[in-house]
């Protein structure tokens, strides 16, 4: 079977239990999750050259390797609980988890004061299967939760240390410039069959005896030995002399290569979602309010952590960086109404005395038949002032944009989440 480059043949897996030191790969608790295309996490390096320096030449002359993170995107349009309150756990720092009814499970997610927050592990697969990639040391800089046009969606902004493994490798093999076989040092090349053998070994190239010209060696077999032996069409050369043979090949899996499966849950409808605005909540559920699901034309929740990642003077030698360092927490809320009244604008005018509570509802179908319990999450904002609620225009219906700071409100710390679904637990 030939290897797929189309990006949707990719996968994406993460680990929900948290790493017991930054960067230390977790290999339990995995699971690979239905994101959007264009999901994933890449390689940040820090390559510098020296044209900052007297050389006597104009161009650069080095390059010099500083170091590496990581970053990337994950979302998802339709918008899973086990998704959302994985992102939301860790942006926050803290949940709670217990079991509600036989396989069901409630999860309260509250903002945790550490600076040092939880990182996690990430496996990916690029295509069916170029590459596969395990990052360690990643922490959720930020997220945007927003009410689409069907459904509830969720991205989550990733950064990481850098800290990166790759199932791929380069070897040099000394071997006579006249042989048509070489014998890798210690690896056996990845695949059950030969086809997917020969698949795996990328390139082998050479140099003659005497040459400066590279020649790439067409590759017939590779066997299923470890090491491998690898066989080549035609010689480099006539000599018996030994020269390097530079070979990028898939070496045999390590364990970590292995995806997780997915978990089957419901995504979080549009239709199921509501919106209460100036309720009480009295630590167990909101009382009061008004429903403005009927005059919503936008709604969205944005977080930023502010992290800020540093190599530090540790004598660890490693390319990645060594510490993450959250900065000031900032929650922010978007709410579009249709303009009815006034009461938003007054609000608005007095916006130092006058702030409002934001319950968030999001329900997808019911976790078991009869049980009560919904996949979904209940996100609640006690205390939110009014940044600016310009008056705009949404097609031909007049609008109020309501700019909505998320504040202390001195019991909960402004955030109170409540999610249900057939997962145990996070971060644990």
């Amino acid at each position: 079977m030939s290897k797929n480059f189309l990006e949707a043949m990719g996968r994406i897996a993460v680990f929900r239990a948290k790493e017991q030191s930054l960067g230390e790969p977790q290999a339990g608790s995995g699971v690979s999750l239905a994101l959007d295309l264009g999901s994933g996490l890449g390689l940040e390096r820090t390559i510098e050259d020296d044209r900052d320096q007297l050389r006597g030449v104009e161009l650069a002359t080095s390059l010099y390797h500083a170091g590496s993170t990581a970053s990337g995107k994950l979302s998802q349009k339709r918008a899973k609980p086990d998704f959302l309150s994985l992102v939301l756990a860790y942006f926050f720092g803290s949940i709670s988890s217990r079991e509600v009814a036989t396989g069901i499970y409630e999860h309260v997610i509250s903002p945790s004061p550490e600076l040092d927050p939880p990182s996690f592990t990430l496996v990916q697969r690029r295509g069916d299967s170029i590459l596969k990639e395990r990052f360690s040391g990643n922490l959720i800089e930020g997220f945007s939760l927003d009410l689409g046009e069907s459904w509830v969606g969720m991205s989550a902004e990733v950064k990481g240390i850098g800290k990166r493994e790759t199932n791929y490798t380069h070897e040099t093999v000394s071997t006579p410039a006249d042989s048509l076989e070489l014998t890798l040092a210690a690896n056996g090349v990845e695949g059950l069959s030969a086809a997917e053998r020969l698949e795996n070994v990328f390139r082998v190239r050479a140099k003659d005896t005497g040459s400066n010209v590279w020649k790439v060696c067409k590759v017939t077999g590779v066997s299923a030995a470890t090491p491998a032996v690898l066989t080549l069409e035609e010689a480099v050369g006539e000599s018996s002399d030994p020269i390097d043979f530079h070979v990028d090949y898939l070496p045999t899996e390590p364990a970590w290569c292995d995806f997780p499966g997915e978990v089957d849950e419901s995504p979080l409808r549009l239709v199921d979602a509501q919106v209460i605005v100036d309720g009480y909540f009295n630590g167990n559920e909101v009382l009061g309010g008004e429903i403005i699901s009927g005059d919503l034309l936008g709604f969205s929740l944005q977080g930023k952590n502010n992290l800020e990642i540093r190599k530090l003077a540790d004598g660890s030698n490693d390319p990645w960086a060594s510490e993450a360092v959250r900065g000031q927490r900032e929650i922010a809320l978007k709410l579009s109404e249709r303009l009815r009244n006034t009461i938003r604008q007054w609000q608005a005018d007095h916006a130092e005395s006058e702030q409002l509570s934001v319950h968030l509802r999001i329900r997808g179908t019911e976790i078991e038949p009869g049980s009560g319990y919904y996949f979904g999450a209940d996100l609640i904002f006690p205390k939110c002032g009014i940044l600016n609620a310009p008056i705009a225009v949404a097609g031909k219906i007049l609008a109020s944009d309501g700019d909505l700071l998320v504040m202390d409100d001195g019991n909960y710390g402004g955030v109170f989440i409540r999610a249900w679904n057939q997962v145990s637990g996070y971060l644990g």
